[in-house]
């Protein structure tokens, strides 16, 4: 099996304070559905900013995709991230666009033609039930709306790594359901790793649970 995340003895600190992240060993294979579970301050956010690059780690190694992430060059960092489709726990919208815009503006940033964004958001706007939502505004969405905009513009990315970030917060049994439907649909072969802070949406899922507390075992 390829291996598309493996942490060994990873340690992020911030300062002189304890570790948020404390010698962290985690491995996971290509096309495995992982759950990251964590109580608040556990270090599930600051793992993801790892994987992610947009924080350093403090020591250890970090192989995500084939890439080598505490040597990586800064220069590196964005092509790198054009492999991860990740969903934030605050959506990240951009406020001033549309729907459309906003899943096609991530789309752009990968560098993709123009004739293929007119075909693929479309399609990524039916998988999650927003086509008849294109023109509308993120203020003008619910929560759970919002959260399906943020899956359609990961589920547009062309990588095999899908990140997510505390996707249930704040929604509602039935939009949680109709989320985690969104999410299985999301799997077609890639890795997706979520982070949260209980099981039971892992053992609705059916994937393998790591707890989280200060460390990965």
């Amino acid at each position: 099996m390829e291996t598309m995340i493996d942490l060994i003895d990873v340690t992020k600190s911030y300062g002189k304070g304890l570790p948020a992240v404390n010698h962290a060993n985690l491995h996971v294979d290509k096309g495995e559905f992982v759950f990251v579970v964590g109580s608040s301050g556990s270090g599930k956010s600051t793992l993801i900013k790892l994987l992610m690059k947009e924080l350093d780690s403090t020591s250890g190694q970090m192989i995500v995709s084939g890439e080598r992430l505490e040597k990586m060059k800064h220069r590196r960092v964005a092509k790198y991230r054009r492999k991860l489709g990740v969903v934030f726990q605050d959506f990240r919208l951009l406020k001033d666009r549309n729907v459309y815009e906003n899943v096609a503006f991530a789309q752009r940033v990968i560098g993709r033609p123009t004739r293929v964004i007119r075909r693929r958001v479309p399609e990524v706007l039916q998988e999650v039930g927003l086509a008849e939502k294109y023109k509308s505004f993120p203020d003008e969405l619910s929560g759970g709306e919002q959260q399906r905009v943020a899956l359609a513009r990961a589920l547009s990315y062309p990588g095999k790594l899908i990140i997510l970030d505390e996707p249930f917060t704040g929604l509602d049994k039935d939009t949680k359901l109709n989320v985690i439907d969104y999410i299985l649909k999301m799997r077609n072969n890639r890795t997706l790793l979520i982070a949260t802070h209980g099981t039971d949406d892992a053992n609705l899922l059916g994937a393998e649970i790591i707890k989280l507390d200060k460390n990965i075992n």
